[in-house]
């Protein structure tokens, strides 16, 4: 960044004509493609981004630990630098904040998300369109376990971020609302669901969605006792069909 650019010498376009007056200038011997020479360009090249694609991935994962084990508002930078074992300088080369780390992880919530959402299929060989849905729903609630560590963020209670996490927040429960909303409206396509306001059925339906997506993943965290109130929550694939049940029965023509 800033600093690695003091002493390094121009090139290109910077170069003063002055400096060089009366110096032979050769020009660059062109490297043909795919020679030996290019080649191992191309691999320097693809070295070089697959490491920093890993030391990206690893301050992310780092972060990860750090805001599950002290929460947001308690865990600082230092504490995302230690737990990555970086020098401060390598942290600040790929985020600028623990707010921009924290965005990562709601991108990457959203895109894991809309991943388990398959288009439902009219085609005659595919499954009825209520399977399809109830394998959408068991999709999205093991995807929230698979990935707990970034749902027990994003889910819990928002009262300890600061404004921008926050807003962070509430971009990925709207954009899930928008998710649940093009779901609905496929559905009353489809003759699966009546007409209704999708808007206020898609807010109730998130609601609770998140309320049993939280007290799932609590109830993976804890250690099973005997009569256990959350015994249920353990189950993923029963949650997601109670969810689909509840909802659809409702709404069903």
């Amino acid at each position: 960044m800033t600093g690695e650019q003091h002493g390094r010498p121009p090139k290109g376009d910077d170069v003063d004509p002055a400096q060089d007056a009366g110096s032979a200038v050769e020009a660059p011997i062109p490297v043909a493609a795919n020679t030996p020479t290019s080649r191992n360009t191309d691999g320097r090249a693809a070295r070089a981004e697959r490491r920093r694609t890993e030391r990206r991935t690893a301050i992310i994962d780092a972060a990860k630990r750090v805001f599950r084990r002290k929460g947001y508002h308690q865990a600082s930078v230092h504490d995302i630098i230690d737990e990555a074992r970086i020098a401060r300088g390598t942290f600040y080369l790929y985020f600028s904040s623990k707010q921009e780390v924290f965005a990562e992880f709601v991108d990457e919530f959203v895109r894991i998300l809309r991943m388990q959402v398959k288009a439902i299929s009219l085609d005659p060989s595919a499954a009825e369109p209520r399977v399809q849905l109830r394998a959408n729903f068991r999709r999205v609630v093991s995807a929230v376990l698979a990935h707990a560590d970034v749902a027990s963020i994003i889910l819990r209670d928002p009262s300890g971020f600061d404004l921008e996490s926050k807003q962070q927040v509430e971009r990925f429960f709207n954009q899930v609302r928008e998710m649940l909303m093009a779901a609905l409206r496929v559905g009353v396509t489809l003759g699966l669901v009546r007409e209704c306001d999708q808007t206020i059925i898609a807010a109730t339906a998130l609601g609770g969605v998140r309320e049993v997506l939280v007290r799932m993943l609590a109830a993976h965290n804890a250690e099973p006792v005997a009569d256990d109130p959350d015994a249920a929550f353990r189950h993923p694939d029963r949650i997601a069909d109670e969810l689909l049940g509840l909802y659809f029965r409702g709404l069903v023509v």
